[in-house]
């Protein structure tokens, strides 16, 4: 083997090695970095005003929220989720609290802590009327426990 068919065989086997190094990088980055985000909606339609009862709230599962409505006051929507853990909490009409069924966490109509351990009051969300008339519901905008929308 002579000198120039040395090098030719040696270069190409060298473009060969980082081609296969790139296409391996490549594809551990690609894994890496996910296709689809499996987080729902944050801003998300809950139904027509109608749809919705005075008195005790509505529990939407789906959404984990429960939405009152006043004659006086309106539309408000609160979080169903505990801030100590993250479980479900549940509204109970005959004291007018949510009770928070894993560790005990008791949380006034408003969404204040009466009884812990959760650290946090529950969130309140934006509600808003969409031009067709339904309700949506922003949970990335956090609003205080006043807020209600008139409809």
């Amino acid at each position: 083997m002579n000198r120039r068919d040395f090098f030719s065989w040696g270069t190409a086997g060298f473009v060969a090695l980082c081609s296969g190094v790139a296409v391996s990088l490549g594809a551990v980055v690609r894994f890496l970095v996910p296709d689809v985000f499996y987080e729902p909606p944050q801003v998300f339609k809950i139904g027509n005003p109608g749809d919705f009862p005075f008195g005790p709230p509505t529990f939407l599962a789906d959404e984990k929220i429960y939405v009152f409505r006043d004659r006086d006051k309106g539309f408000a929507v609160a979080s169903a989720v505990c801030t100590h853990l993250g479980c479900t909490v549940n509204y109970f009409q005959s004291d007018q609290k949510f009770h928070c069924p894993c560790h005990g966490s008791v949380f006034a109509r408003g969404g204040d802590v009466i009884h812990g351990p959760a650290p946090r009051p529950l969130q309140w969300f934006e509600v808003t009327v969409t031009r067709a008339g339904q309700l949506q519901v922003d949970k990335d905008k956090v609003v205080p426990d006043s807020y209600r929308l008139m409809v």
